[in-house]
């Protein structure tokens, strides 16, 4: 029985976990995961629920909500979603409470080890290496400035169509952070045996790169015998 190859890629808002996992996904021919869209498509949930401030009820309402996956979309309840909603302010500005609930976080949790089951995956987000998919076959851990992020993103989001100033993004980067490493379920980490990429002044093909040599490495380790697992560059 073939052992999946999936991929971890954790890191900090905005250090280039995305645009890296997909070009990454591409060229291994493996299918692109984004986790954090899955709590936006749960925030989005509340939202279409104008539930945002009955905070008792967010998880019945993605509890009783179906959220599925299929060629690159996330739908809800049988409706495909965009890129514009899910990135949303109203999003943005809810999506890190609704991520700290437990339960929200067990139920999409198990819906990406789903996908991960089923065939060869990069996915990318919080936790995926140090939670999700504890067995990952490499885990890469991204970072970068905060102001290097914040510029990443906001170029997105103008790209998306998405009305927002550089300091939005910068502020709702630095409460991510602050939320994400703080909160007691699941809190942003670098798994122990993750490799360590500081993305910033990186070119994303010279990311990319680097990790296909781990990758590479590890695949030869499983052939030839053990090598290091570990390396922060």
């Amino acid at each position: 029985m073939k052992t999946n190859r999936n991929i971890a890629i954790d890191g900090d808002s905005g250090s280039g976990k995305s645009t890296v996992g997909k070009l990454l996904a591409e060229k291994l021919g493996f299918v692109f995961i984004d986790s954090g869209l899955f709590y936006r498509a749960a925030t989005l949930v509340i939202i279409k629920n104008n539930a945002e401030a009955e905070k008792e009820k967010w998880y019945k309402l993605v509890e009783e909500s179906k959220i599925e996956f299929e060629n690159g979309i996330i739908s809800i309840n049988g409706k495909k979603t965009t890129l514009g909603e899910l990135r949303s302010k109203e999003v943005d500005n809810l999506v890190s409470p609704v991520s700290t609930i437990p339960e929200i976080r067990n139920k999409i949790t198990e819906i990406l080890r789903r996908i991960a089951f089923k065939r060869d995956t990069v996915m990318v987000g919080r936790d995926i290496g140090s939670v999700v998919l504890k067995d990952a076959f490499l885990k890469i851990y991204l970072t970068a400035t905060v102001e290097e992020r914040a510029n990443r993103r906001f170029k997105e989001l103008i790209k998306e169509g998405v009305n927002t100033t550089f300091d939005e993004v910068l502020n709702n980067l630095r409460t991510r952070d602050l939320i994400d490493s703080t909160r007691e379920t699941s809190p942003l980490k670098i798994p122990e045996d993750s490799y360590v990429i500081d993305t910033t002044g990186l070119s994303i093909d010279g990311v990319v790169n680097k990790i296909l040599q781990f990758y590479e490495g590890k695949e030869y380790a499983l052939r030839n015998g053990p090598c290091s697992s570990k390396s922060t560059i």
